[in-house]
């Protein structure tokens, strides 16, 4: 395997130093010895010696100098850049030096071919012009090859867009740094070197380039005092010189040695990189899911609010024809969430997002929410509660409705006395401890139309008449109310029943026992404007296709309005409609538990349910609870 490297490190003084190498003015200073100060004897002694100057010609610097040195360059850069009147502090860091390499023999193969290395390069220039300010920060850009490794010298002159000298603004916290490895990494990855393993999962300390040539110079000094030495002796001293040679062969051991644990090191960076690279892709990808607000980031991508089809919980944010919905909010598991209204497979969380648009896993890695601006998030506040976007409705009732956990036995329509026969072959209902239906709107014919929100049925354990637990029924939030539609999409319809409630329309059904070429539609207690429209559709298609149309609204004075409306509709699509209304009891509901005569059982069942389903709010309350003394909360604390 081949890693990318990418190193950083500032500069406050010692520039004449750097420059020195970068430029290899170098070998004339050690001539003369006349160097700035200590810090650039030291700095040229160690690294001077491992460049082949024989090579020294296929250096390159991509910036175009003017003669001047690197010292005299940061200065000009300084000047035309800063903008601001308060003086530049004497302990400034003036320039960030970059160094840019790979593994050695990776990059050796892609020095070997020219138009890859050339790639390869521009890649370097690219990555350094985007990350650090442009091209107008970047005083030098030095490719070298007459050393070990080809590698790149970049420096940059830490100007900001507003005219600031800031290297905090390009380098300050882990957060940062980290995203400058992982982007870098996937800046390498075409020329096939890779992120390697972040210290923190490894637990080695990094090795300066100063600190790996000061060890490697002194082994070599060493090898080369005693052999010179040798050579040195007398020829009739051999006994002497035998055990010089000995000595040096000891050395040469020690060496080897210190090479095999070297190589183990490797080895075992080796066979275990699976399992830290999984650690390290699970940490960071579930700290970006619960940290990056997506509406931010989408924003800052380039993707539009559209304020016309939002609400202020949810964002419909468009960008060159690509339409994504994202919650204003995490999820139960903290996570932000979006779900694309072109491509329905197209969903999931950030690091979903990121990914079906082409960004890599070190890409991904490197977000943050830091620096992202809110105004979207201001804007998106001022909207409306209800979104009005026909597709985003549809997704979000989708999902809810999709969520309803099934269960066949002692569910809430079993408690109420349905029997599962009654709404098996009908696809908008779920059944579990609640009741779920589908409410629909822009109905054709045949009852089909498009989701646009549900509505959920639930015993209240607060209530109860005769022993009996009264229903809750719940409209879900932030979207349009429609009508609930019951049909076998298998059958051809010949009747028409309208109720108020979808629990009605069931219990109606079981009790009259239909042939099930009977379509049920429920207002669910609405007369809008918007659903008289839609009953009235469906009335006009009724009176073409001869279809029979059944009112079986409540007995009570709300039912009684509701009849009067609809028969009105009714009349004025010139539809014929029969009344079917509940002779014991005020609805269908409560007409069908008092036919079955089965009430102590279903009491029973009624109780059992509401039992278990305040345990289960129960325990999933606790385990949001902190622990105390390490132990977890139980129910029965």
């Amino acid at each position: 395997m081949s890693f990318a490297t990418f190193n950083i490190k500032g500069y406050k003084k010692g520039l004449i130093g750097i420059g020195r190498h970068i430029d290899r003015s170098c070998k004339e200073v050690r001539k003369t010895g006349l160097y700035e100060d200590e810090a650039e004897k030291s700095l040229n002694s160690e690294l001077g010696l491992h460049i082949d100057h024989s090579r020294s010609h296929l250096n390159e610097e991509l910036v175009h100098t003017g003669g001047k040195s690197l010292s005299e360059m940061v200065d000009a850069r300084i000047e035309e850049g800063y903008t601001k009147e308060k003086a530049i502090r004497s302990d400034a860091v003036k320039a960030l030096g970059l160094v840019m390499t790979g593994s050695h023999d990776r990059m050796k193969e892609i020095e070997s071919n020219q138009t890859l290395f050339e790639s390869w390069k521009k890649a370097n220039w690219d990555f350094a012009c985007r990350e650090f300010g442009g091209e107008k920060n970047i005083v030098r850009f030095s490719v070298h090859r007459d050393e070990h490794t080809p590698h790149i010298h970049c420096v940059v002159v830490p100007i900001t867009q507003d005219g600031r000298l800031s290297a905090k603004e390009y380098r300050h916290g882990t957060v940062k740094l980290q995203g400058y490895q992982n982007r870098y990494a996937a800046a390498m990855a075409p020329f096939g070197l890779e992120r390697g393993i972040e210290t923190k999962l490894t637990g080695r300390n990094h090795t300066t380039t100063q600190e790996y040539y000061k060890s490697i110079n002194k082994i070599e000094r060493e090898v080369e005092q005693a052999t010179k030495h040798i050579n040195s002796l007398n020829p009739f001293y051999r006994d002497k010189a035998k055990k010089e040679l000995e000595n040096v062969q000891d050395k040469i051991r020690s060496l080897e040695e210190e090479n095999k644990s070297l190589k183990r090191d490797v080895s075992y960076a080796q066979t275990t990189r699976k399992t830290t690279r999984d650690n390290l892709i699970k940490s960071d990808l579930e700290r970006i899911k619960r940290e990056v607000n997506l509406v931010q980031h989408v924003s800052s991508m380039g993707y539009v609010l559209d304020k016309s089809k939002s609400s202020n919980t949810w964002a419909v944010m468009e960008k060159e024809g690509d339409k994504v919905l994202i919650k204003n909010g995490p999820n139960q598991n903290g996570h932000w969430m979006y779900k694309s209204l072109v491509d329905d497979k197209d969903k999931g969380t950030i690091v979903d997002f990121m990914q079906n648009r082409g960004f890599t896993y070190q890409s991904i890695c490197g977000l943050s929410s830091r620096h992202l601006d809110d105004r979207v998030i201001r804007d998106q506040k001022s909207l409306s509660l209800e979104i009005t976007d026909s597709a985003s409705q549809r997704y979000i009732a989708q999902e809810a409705f999709d969520k309803v956990v099934t269960h066949e036995k002692n569910n809430y329509l079993h408690c109420r006395g349905i029997d599962r026969s009654t709404y098996e072959h009908y696809p908008s209902v779920k059944v579990g401890d609640k009741a779920v239906f589908a409410l629909y709107r822009d109905l054709d014919r045949n009852g089909k139309g498009v989701m646009c929100s549900t509505i959920s049925y639930q015993f209240d354990a607060k209530e109860a008449s005769d022993g009996f637990y009264n229903s809750s029924k719940y409209f879900q939030k932030v979207l349009p109310r429609g009508l609930s539609v019951l049909v076998d999409p298998n059958i051809s319809v010949k009747a028409i029943v309208v109720t108020e409630s979808p629990i009605d329309a069931l219990s109606h059904k079981q009790i009259h026992k239909d042939d099930g070429r009977t379509m049920y539609i429920s207002t669910c207690g609405s007369l809008s404007e918007g659903i008289k429209k839609e009953l009235g559709t469906l009335l006009a298609h009724a009176k073409e296709r001869g279809r029979s149309v059944t009112l079986a609204f409540d007995s009570d004075p709300a039912g009684r309005q509701m009849h009067k409306t609809v028969s009105g509709l009714a009349r004025g699509h010139q539809a014929v409609c029969k009344d079917s209304i509940p002779s014991r009891s005020k609805d269908w509901g409560q007409e069908l538990i008092a036919i079955l005569g089965n009430q102590e059982m279903l009491k029973t069942l009624q109780k059992e349910l509401v039992r278990s389903g305040q345990e289960h709010e129960l325990r999933k309350q606790q385990s949001k609870e902190p622990t105390v003394m390490g132990l977890e909360l139980s129910l029965d604390r």
